[in-house]
């Protein structure tokens, strides 16, 4: 294939991506244009008006591209991984418009929230969340909701047409299939998900929020995502004697936290097979000594008061979630390190969740226990490195110990980045730990926040965020894109 065709194919792939998207905001716009019509809301009904506006130049522009690309086919795995690069950045610019042209925020915040939104992580420049109209609020979640799923399992479900060239690119965004194949998984991804969403709506709305409030952060909860409709975020509800709410979004974050294959086996009805599920297993093994860890230093440090807010946290934290209750900032120390490790360590593989994923964790400690044990052994003495029923090579091992140590050292750069862009402006009341902190956050899709994500940040930190959530969103694909092609050339020499 030429450069050209090969250009032509790539640009194809994300123009009919970018395309399903605007299509779900534009019915998201028309539906509230009827909902606010019908409520007599006026100031909704102008905002609704400006989103239909941003919605419209999107699909002409995205719709003309598509058409006139569609012949145009993804037919390598390398230019597959090139178009899910550049999905995650110019679905994020296309969607900034809608920010831009409703709430008439400049463009860089528009895009940090349009990233933070698609790649699940929750962190907001958004201020006055009240005010903002549901419009702009439910698709705010649902970017989250969509992008957590993955935008080409949206794009093949919406659009089937498109499968020729989606099928393509399914195994480098959304990895392991739910079913025998792609056109399926995508089908019944999309069904299962949605229908977590719904009972997830259900519980929310049982434990005494709105419909709308229920409907958005149930989408939040189930993508792990954690925006809210609400400046105190769960908060909201928390400080107001809610406090069912911790446990009904538990539930959801924790779902949503889970291997999707695991949840396939749970929806029908296969228990026995969901709970025998070794990263199932591991899951709540890691969830619960986190809890217990959590409980014995409050404890120790004498802070029961702190008790309830903690353990809720850290299970936002390792779920990946992001939905929070209080000022982190706050707490002491040791407790901000064990949400640091909890964001780090994050939920299952083929899941919403983001982070290193349990499943590498689990194989790096169990790897370690290996060593040990080969060092012991007769020589010549064969091990059988299993993780459940599953029998492990040594190349799968060595790439979950090679992604924990670039997680570590991109984790490290950034905190140093984001602390040092704050120290360069005189913004001393954050120290290493807080930019550490964000930068998990961040890296890991969370949304959890000591307070340094504002409108008002630097720009330097904007940008430093923002690159923590789309390499953590990617997976460090870009990274690995850019290694391998130095590599490749170097190769040609």
């Amino acid at each position: 294939m030429t450069k050209t065709r090969r250009f032509f194919a790539i640009a194809s792939a994300i123009s009919q991506i970018n395309l399903a998207l605007t299509v779900i905001a534009t019915i998201n716009g028309i539906s509230f244009l009827l909902y606010y019509l019908y409520t007599g809301d006026y100031n909704g009904y102008r905002v609704s008006i400006k989103y239909l506006e941003a919605c419209t130049i999107l699909l002409v522009f995205w719709s003309s591209l598509a058409y006139g690309l569609k012949r145009h086919l993804i037919d390598n795995p390398l230019d597959a991984m090139i178009s899910v690069a550049l999905v995650w950045i110019t679905v994020p610019i296309s969607t900034s418009i809608i920010y831009i042209t409703t709430l008439g925020i400049n463009p860089l915040d528009a895009f940090f929230e349009s990233i933070s939104g698609f790649s699940g992580t929750g962190l907001t420049v958004f201020e006055n969340l009240e005010s903002i109209p549901y419009v702009v609020l439910v698709w705010r979640a649902m970017t989250q909701w969509l992008g957590e799923l993955g935008t080409v399992v949206v794009a093949g479900t919406i659009l089937p047409f498109l499968h020729a060239s989606l099928i393509r690119i399914y195994p480098v965004e959304r990895g392991a299939k739910l079913v025998a194949t792609i056109r399926k998984s995508m089908i019944d991804l999309f069904v299962m998900y949605s229908a977590y969403t719904i009972f997830g709506a259900v519980l929310l709305i049982a434990s005494g929020m709105g419909f709308l409030d229920a409907l958005t952060h149930s989408m939040t909860a189930i993508a792990t995502g954690g925006m809210s409709t609400k400046d105190q975020n769960i908060g909201y509800w928390f400080f107001r004697g809610n406090s069912i709410v911790l446990i009904t979004t538990s539930i959801i974050m924790i779902i949503g936290a889970l291997n999707f294959r695991d949840l396939y086996k749970l929806s029908t009805g296969d228990l026995k097979a969901f709970a025998k599920s070794s990263e199932t297993k591991g899951f709540f093994a890691i969830l619960l000594i986190l809890v217990l860890a959590t409980l014995f230093t409050s404890t120790s440090l004498n802070v029961s008061n702190l008790t309830v807010p903690l353990v809720y946290h850290v299970v936002s934290a390792y779920t990946t979630t992001g939905f929070q209750i209080g000022d982190i900032k706050q707490y002491p120390t040791v407790f901000k390190i064990i949400l640091i490790i909890s964001m780090a360590i994050g939920g299952a593989t083929f899941s919403t969740a983001g982070g290193i994923k349990t499943k590498r964790v689990v194989i790096a400690l169990k790897s370690i226990l290996w060593d040990i044990e080969r060092s012991v052994l007769p020589k010549g003495f064969r091990i059988t490195k299993k993780l459940g029923e599953e029998v492990l090579g040594d190349e799968e091992i060595a790439s979950a110990i090679t992604y924990i140590i670039i997680y570590a050292l991109m984790q490290i750069i950034l905190s140093l980045a984001l602390y040092l862009s704050l120290v360069t402006v005189n913004i001393t009341s954050y120290d290493f730990v807080d930019s550490m902190f964000e930068v998990t956050s961040a890296l890991s899709c969370v949304g959890l926040s000591v307070g340094i994500t504002t409108p008002t940040m630097p720009i330097a930190s904007k940008v430093t965020l923002v690159t923590a959530m789309y390499f953590g969103r990617l997976e460090f694909l870009p990274l690995y894109l850019l290694i391998g092609y130095y590599y490749r050339r170097k190769a040609l020499l």
